[in-house]
């Protein structure tokens, strides 16, 4: 018996032993697989980290790169913005500046000295002033001459006296200034000037003229606004005739009226068309 228990007791070492072997090199074998899963994990680990850190390295230069161009974009919009004020400015000096050039287009280059305006004597209209004058005189005393006649030859005399002189106007003046009606129609009709009732219905304007001081001028009135300038010729620096403006009332464009129009200026001729277009611009304000 003692030899039967000595072999079940070598059997079952032999298979312990062979159990215990077998259980540590499992346990061996698994522990190098979790070894290795664990440097893998690791590894992966440390792999992923870093890449974090490269994405969030790459993300943080992007942020800065974007706050840059950001920055600049702010920096030229400013830049752009200081260029466009001042080029706004320009564009306004420059409009006044035209605006001035225009006012000054009306002023002579010279150094403005208004000289007087004289009436010529070796002018037409002054000729023919002095004969109508001597023809007047010379009638008149023709007539003082026979005061002894009865007053019906002396009325008949001025009526003859009249139309000679209506005549004599008549063929003194330029054909576009003559009487409008005839002496058949009414003789007294104030439009003596066709050319003047012309003018006056083109430009809206009231003219007539007038003797201050020995200078002729020129009266114009807008009668809906009252507004009413003088023109007269002055001679410049250099011997020139030239135009004078006066205003004399502004009437009811008292507040509308540039400057230009309050003071006096001098213009050539040639000018006179660019005058008159601005004064219609203005007296259609009143419409």
């Amino acid at each position: 018996m003692e030899a039967l228990y000595s072999k079940l007791y070598e059997k079952y070492t032999r298979v312990k032993t062979h159990k215990a072997s077998e259980i540590e090199h499992y346990n061996f074998d698994q522990e190098q697989k979790f070894k290795t899963y664990v440097s893998a994990a690791d590894e992966l680990i440390d792999h992923l980290q870093n890449e974090k850190d490269t994405l969030d390295a790459q993300v943080n230069e992007l942020r800065n790169e974007l706050a840059s161009i950001r920055s600049a974009k702010d920096e030229e919009q400013k830049k752009y913005e200081h260029m466009l004020l001042k080029e706004n400015l320009k564009i306004k000096e420059l409009s006044e500046e035209l605006e001035r050039m225009n006012r000054r287009e009306f002023h002579s280059n010279t150094n403005n000295e208004i000289v007087p305006i004289k009436q010529m004597s070796t002018s037409p209209l002054s000729s023919i002033k002095t004969n109508k004058s001597s023809m007047r005189k010379r009638l008149r005393s023709s007539i003082d001459e026979h005061e002894n006649t009865s007053q019906e030859e002396s009325q008949n005399d001025l009526v003859k006296e009249n139309m000679f002189l209506g005549a004599i106007d008549d063929v003194n003046q330029p054909k576009c200034c003559r009487r409008r009606l005839g002496n058949s129609v009414n003789g007294s009709d104030p439009s003596m000037c066709m050319f003047q009732e012309l003018v006056e219905s083109l430009l809206d304007l009231k003219f007539s003229v007038s003797t201050q001081n020995d200078d002729t001028l020129m009266t114009a009135v807008h009668d809906s606004s009252g507004y009413t300038f003088n023109l007269g010729y002055v001679k410049n620096a250099l011997g020139e005739e030239e135009l004078m403006y006066k205003v004399s009332s502004l009437g009811t464009f008292e507040r509308v009226a540039p400057e230009w129009m309050r003071e006096v200026m001098l213009f050539s001729k040639s000018m006179s068309r660019i005058f008159f277009k601005k004064v219609s611009a203005i007296m259609k304000l009143q419409e």
